[in-house]
């Protein structure tokens, strides 16, 4: 897959793990597109992701904090983990003046890094896809109550149906499209996530208008004061997910 600047990303599947293999420079410009390249593989859910810095340059070591990011973002949501390979003394060089092993393991060889995966916490998943019309709100409330109950997780029923009822109210506000509800349960923290194929980010706005009165928390913000952490992540089909750690 060619990227701008020169960059190249290639990816396979090695037994359920995501290998990606960057070659060219990692830059200014090239930073911000294999960062988003990496969350779109997590988006996938593979067991893990490993990175194969064999043909990747680094000029400045600052930029390794590309996976540090990456690494913290895609174990809150997806949980899944990141992994680094580094063959060449220059990289396993860089590396370690970074101290890049006291946040992101690494490893001397792909195989190394596979079979230091650890098999993923027990999870449950459960999906339902709604129409894009005024009901989508009331049956993503429904579906949610209903899996807190079967999950006997009643105690955080009420934020998660907060939480989905105004992120599938933002997604028919702001796009056309139909949107669609996943829940996980996993080590405790109950994601809610919703999709759309609207590519367009969403983002935080205060709905408060300057100077007034009311405090009004709706939209993103409310999610936000609810939520561990919240994200917007890119798919690898070119729509966006919008999740909420509870």
């Amino acid at each position: 897959m060619m990227m701008p600047a020169g960059l190249r990303v290639e990816t396979r599947d090695l037994g359920g793990v995501a290998v990606v293999e960057p070659h060219g420079v990692l830059d200014a410009i090239s930073y911000a597109i294999l960062r988003e390249t990496l969350v779109k593989v997590a988006t996938d859910e593979p067991r893990a992701v490993i990175v194969d810095l064999a043909g990747l340059h680094v000029p400045d070591r600052s930029a390794l904090a590309l996976f540090f990011s990456v690494s913290d973002q895609i174990a809150q949501w997806p949980g899944v983990s990141l992994l680094l390979v580094a063959d060449a003394p220059e990289h396993r060089t860089l590396l370690d003046r970074y101290r890049m092993s006291r946040y992101v393991p690494v490893y001397p060889s792909v195989p190394a890094a596979a079979a230091a995966i650890d098999d993923p916490p027990p999870r449950r998943i459960a999906r339902r896809t709604l129409p894009n019309s005024l009901a989508s709100a009331r049956l993503a409330r429904l579906f949610v109550l209903a899996m807190c109950a079967e999950w006997d997780v009643t105690a955080r029923s009420a934020d998660a149906v907060t939480v989905v009822n105004e992120m599938v109210e933002n997604t028919l506000l702001h796009t056309y499209c139909a949107p669609s509800v996943r829940l996980e349960l996993r080590r405790g923290l109950l994601t809610v996530a919703v999709y759309d194929d609207d590519p367009t980010e969403a983002r935080l706005v205060d709905p408060t208008p300057p100077g007034s009165a009311i405090l009004r928390r709706r939209g993103l913000v409310l999610v936000s004061s609810l939520s561990r952490a919240w994200g917007c992540t890119p798919t690898p089909v070119g729509g966006k997910v919008v999740w909420a750690v509870l």
